[in-house]
């Protein structure tokens, strides 16, 4: 009896040890950048634009970062009950799952129900299971990180489900009205409208998209001594100044996800990243080169693309507001008929700019993560043959931003300052909400 007591003891203790057993540390911040060019890549093949865009990448690195700050609340502060519609994410098993483990899976969950392309999402989980089991991680804790993702991805897919994207599938498309001084479809294409109704999604923290009060406008007239002709005219005397820099400011800042090239009666389309998805590739560059780790580089990612997402709420609620005639309509009506800009005009109304909202926001939140007057270099565009650009810091970028769609000739200077001040607002406020 003494012996099997002995024997059972033992065996205990054996047992004790293996289920203690250290897991090997798989999974990191290179895992994150991985998952992030990715879903560029995937967004890029699927031609999303920028509004969709940037629901394509908010969603999925909330759900990174709501799932590690499940593990780690001392290192991550809360967003989930913050941000709105999200709830406190409770009652989440975490017991034996591996955090990184967790955390790359909600990705792609979450990436799987935002994109078209989701046998790309698959591969992706199947390559990080993969590197799971190869690492040695134990059966239990795959199973365990699996579970647990599944858990937080299932609260993820019910807040998603309820941000009014469906819904504005089916309503009205735009139609301009053709009347002076108002939007009408544009060259090359003649588009429609481009998501007249994004306005009505439900942001992340701004509680309306009519937050902003943008600047007056100088009403329309066709006069060539009047406000609105000079506005216009200073486009147009931009474009008989160009020199080699600004050139290439206005063809790096391009970032149209769905450019149309037309020979003939052929129209192949050119698929690029888009203004979003390029400050989120900056951010794998800085967050490299600063050597982040993986606690910074989430936060990064994630509220940059939260300030993006509500900054392009903001903007495209002012777009349809205003409906204002983009420069090529009014350039090529009263001041010269055989002029083009430099780089095709987005199918949408001109004020505010788009980009400029969108990068001053993300600058905010960069500048606050990383710092005033940080200098990086930007090599997003080498793989569209631009060639790599240098920058004091994130609001020089985004001022940058702004310059370049003055000098492409598709914004008037009033439309990117605005654009400007708006997405720093945007950016500033997201900040202030989420601390």
């Amino acid at each position: 009896m003494k012996n099997l007591a002995i024997i059972l003891v033992g065996l205990l203790l054996l047992g004790c040890s293996k289920s203690a057993v250290k897991q090997p540390k798989l999974f990191g911040v290179e895992d994150l950048h991985r998952l992030n060019w990715r879903l560029l890549e995937i967004a890029m093949e699927d031609g999303f634009p920028p509004p969709i865009a940037s629901r394509v990448y908010a969603y999925p690195h909330i759900a990174f970062y709501v799932t590690l700050q499940k593990f780690f609340p001392d290192s991550l502060q809360p967003v989930a009950g913050k941000l709105n519609g999200l709830a406190p994410i409770d009652d989440v098993n975490v017991k034996n799952a591996d955090a990184e483990l967790t955390a790359l899976l909600a990705f792609c969950k979450t990436a799987k129900k935002v994109v078209f392309s989701e046998q790309h999402v698959d591969d992706l989980t199947a390559g990080i299971l993969l590197k799971a089991e190869a690492g040695g991680m134990s059966p239990a804790v795959i199973e365990a990180s699996v579970r647990c993702s599944e858990e937080i991805t299932g609260f993820m897919i019910e807040w998603i489900s309820k941000d009014n994207y469906v819904e504005t599938r089916t309503m009205d498309r735009w139609t301009s009205t053709k009347k002076p001084g108002e939007w009408i479809e544009t060259p090359p294409d003649y588009a429609a409208g481009l998501e007249p109704n994004w306005s009505k999604i439900r942001p992340m923290v701004i509680d309306s998209a009519g937050i902003y009060t943008s600047s007056p406008l100088p009403p329309y007239d066709p006069a060539r001594e009047s406000d609105f002709y000079k506005m216009v005219n200073g486009v147009y005397l931009q474009s008989k100044e160009l020199d080699k820099e600004k050139v290439a400011i206005a063809l790096f800042w391009d970032d149209n996800p769905n450019t149309t090239e037309h020979h003939g009666h052929l129209v192949s389309v050119i698929h690029k990243i888009s203004p979003p998805g390029h400050w989120l590739n900056i951010i794998s560059q800085i967050s490299r080169k600063d050597n982040s780790s993986l606690f910074k580089a989430t936060k990064a990612y994630t509220f940059t693309s939260i300030a993006m997402f509500d900054a392009i709420i903001s903007c495209w609620y002012e777009k349809y507001q205003t409906n204002l005639v983009r420069p090529i309509t009014y350039i090529q009506e009263h001041i010269d008929n055989n002029w083009t800009p430099l780089i095709q005009t987005p199918p949408f109304p001109e004020y505010t700019s788009g980009h400029s909202a969108i990068s001053a926001a993300a600058a905010s939140v960069l500048t606050h993560t990383y710092g005033d007057n940080y200098a990086f270099m930007d090599s997003t565009e080498v793989l569209f043959n631009q060639p790599v650009r240098r920058f004091t810091s994130f609001y020089d970028a985004a001022w940058e931003v702004s310059l370049s769609r003055f000098y492409a000739g598709i914004h008037y200077m009033n439309g990117i300052t605005e654009g400007n001040k708006q997405g720093k607002f945007i950016g500033e406020f997201v900040l202030d909400s989420l601390k």
